[in-house]
């Protein structure tokens, strides 16, 4: 278990960096965009695009986050008001549950990965570039997975390791 809990904390310093890279990202880049149109009335045609995607992969990147601090769904609240002695059952029932929503989730996303790259659609154009709508949206089923991940890990994880997400 120690190389699983070893593998995951590997896991979850990688989504921090990639959660402060995309913030720090965005404000740069949305602050470039302001300037932009305010002293040359342009701007970067492609920039508020990816700024969207952006947001969607922070956003989601920081769910995964979440759900490995157990702080994540409102199940977790529901646990914490019961009696001491149904801490536990109560847990695992949650992080089963959570799981299961979390593969359903997965593979509903992963079919609509599918289906863009089928499609062969493009969800915005950098320059002559076209990046794929697949490409785009891949943190979609990425991120369910590695709620599930989290989540499973999780139970058997002692109470007592929690170190906070920061």
């Amino acid at each position: 278990m120690r190389v699983l809990f070893k593998a995951e904390e590997y896991l979850v310093k990688a989504e921090k960096a990639v959660v402060v890279a995309l913030v720090l990202a965005m404000v740069a880049l949305s602050f470039s965009q302001v300037l932009l149109r305010l002293f040359f009335h342009s701007g970067i045609v492609w920039l508020d695009p990816l700024l969207r995607h952006m947001v969607l992969w922070a956003g989601l990147t920081g769910s995964a986050l979440a759900a490995r601090y157990s702080s994540h769904f409102a199940l977790e609240a529901f646990v914490k008001f019961a009696p001491k002695k149904m801490h536990r059952p109560l847990d695992v029932f949650a992080a089963v549950f959570t799981a299961a929503a979390s593969a359903l989730l997965f593979y509903a996303a992963w079919k609509f990965i599918r289906d863009e790259f089928a499609a062969g659609s493009v969800a915005f154009y950098i320059g002559m570039f076209g990046v794929e709508g697949g490409w785009a949206v891949m943190i979609i089923p990425l991120s369910f997975a590695l709620i599930g991940v989290h989540t499973l890990i999780g139970l058997f994880r002692p109470k007592d390791s929690f170190e906070g997400p920061f």
